[in-house]
């Protein structure tokens, strides 16, 4: 089953976010923008925040966990992992359920954390059925 297949997400209501455009904006946890999903991005307005760029810089809610779906497939570690699953709350990606081992889990928070308009990848409800 391919991550596509194992993805949702949650909407978390935001009265106000006090957040700067630019804060908004930003790249996430490494820093680093995907310029060319960027650039498709901006061909919106307004433009599509990072957290719901989709594969293609189309607005997509799921657009993030999408991402990190597509790089977990891309990775041949952990592109067969089974008891998973992809949970996107804004900017922040929720693993759940069953790695095989810590290095795959670490691999798993390691790629997701490189995706563009990811902030936070939470492991508290992933957990490691053996160790290596």
């Amino acid at each position: 089953m391919s991550w596509l297949e194992r993805i949702s997400v949650q909407d978390i209501p935001q009265e106000h976010d006090s957040r700067t455009e630019e804060e908004k904006m930003g790249p996430g946890l490494t820093g680093q923008f995907d310029r060319e999903l960027r650039e498709k991005a901006s061909f919106h307005k307004p433009p599509v925040p990072p957290e719901k760029m989709g594969v293609e810089g189309e607005f997509d809610p799921a657009g993030l966990a999408k991402r990190v779906a597509i790089a977990f497939d891309a990775d041949p570690l952990i592109k067969d992992v089974q008891d998973m699953t992809i949970v996107q709350v804004s900017r922040a990606i929720v693993l759940q359920g069953k790695a095989p081992d810590e290095l795959t889990l670490h691999r798993m928070v390691e790629i997701a954390s490189k995706v563009d308009g990811t902030d936070v990848v939470d492991t508290s409800q992933a957990t490691v059925t053996a160790n290596r």
